[in-house]
């Protein structure tokens, strides 16, 4: 497919947003391009082999036996390989966040520290208009697709124990899972949550509720009558979701790894956000978000801190460093 667009017009610059590294060998050493990549998500990354290695699953890791473990671990072993030697063809690489950019170091050895650059991606930053609604601090809302890895049971589980911990107000408490559903699989993760939720654990629907395929109003609405902001994946590349929340005012409990963790949550000298993994963490540090005292100056210090990742600061930093490559 890539031999046949560069047939019909070849760039000087091919630029690659969509994680087709092995296209590279076509735009690089056949059609004698410029090679541009702005990577969101490395195709395999040294977590991945780490989890392989040590048999841990994962929701895109299932436990298998040690032979097809070996197995699976040389498969992956010889595929970042050849993926590091197919990236080292580019001439510019822009990585979305700190975690993507100490994988992609890792793995595309051939890339020169002087052409690997962490472009943060744009991101409605937008601070929404006052409204004479008032924020309902006790009230927590986590938007994201309903796929296996946003990890929804954790938040679940969490809320159990927040409202564990919680005496005479646990009945101000409630949990808002906003999400969409891409087919029948996720519609079946989401009942599976619903009884989790209802009948496992046996919350209140009063304070737990499921907001499925809303209009972008309704998601509005709940991102400015909310006064926490909840997200649970496990190393999330970078957090587009948890910056959104943040911009509008929520005061954000976001999963100790990944993206929020070395660029989005800052935690000194003045905390933005909170960071917590388990269950346990979250209960605690839902219900000091819930709680904070100066919750306004901390809501002002996110709104504050989130203006890098906005549309101009990405066009002023992608502009620059196309230049090195234009200039050529």
């Amino acid at each position: 497919m890539a031999w046949n667009a560069l047939n019909q017009l070849c760039p000087t610059i091919y630029i690659d947003t969509t994680g087709c590294a092995f296209t590279f060998w076509v735009a690089k050493v056949l059609a004698g391009c410029h090679v541009v990549a702005y990577v969101h998500y490395p195709t395999i990354s040294t977590d991945m082999l780490q989890l392989v290695w040590e048999r841990r699953p994962s929701y895109n890791n299932a436990q298998v036996t040690t032979v097809s473990s070996y197995i699976k671990l040389v498969y992956y072993g010889a595929f970042a390989i050849l993926y590091g030697t197919t990236g080292s063809l580019a001439d510019l690489v822009m990585v979305n966040s700190t975690w993507t950019y100490n994988h992609i170091r890792s793995l595309w050895r051939g890339i020169p520290d002087s052409k690997l650059h962490i472009v943060y991606p744009p991101c409605n930053i937008s601070v929404p208009r006052k409204t004479t609604t008032k924020r309902n601090s006790h009230w927590i809302v986590s938007i994201g697709q309903f796929r296996p890895e946003k990890d929804h049971a954790l938040q679940i589980k969490s809320f159990a124990k927040l409202l564990q911990i919680s005496d005479s107000n646990k009945k101000l408490y409630k949990l808002i899972l906003i999400g969409s559903c891409r087919g029948s699989d996720d519609e079946g993760r989401v009942e599976a949550l619903r009884r989790l939720a209802y009948e496992e654990l046996q919350l209140p629907k009063s304070q737990m509720e499921f907001v499925v395929n809303p209009p972008f109003s309704t998601v509005q609405e709940y991102f400015q009558t909310c006064g926490v902001g909840l997200h649970t994946m496990w190393n999330e590349h970078f957090g587009i979701g948890i910056v959104e929340m943040m911009a509008s005012g929520l005061l954000v409990v976001a999963h100790d790894s990944g993206g929020p963790k070395s660029d989005i949550i800052v935690i000194e000298p003045a905390e933005t956000g909170f960071l917590a993994s388990t269950a346990d963490q979250y209960a605690q540090q839902m219900q000091r978000a819930a709680c904070w005292k100066d919750a306004e100056q901390m809501r002002q210090r996110a709104q504050t801190s989130v203006k890098r990742f906005s549309d101009d600061v990405f066009q002023t930093n992608f502009v620059q460093l196309m230049k090195t490559i234009s200039c050529k």
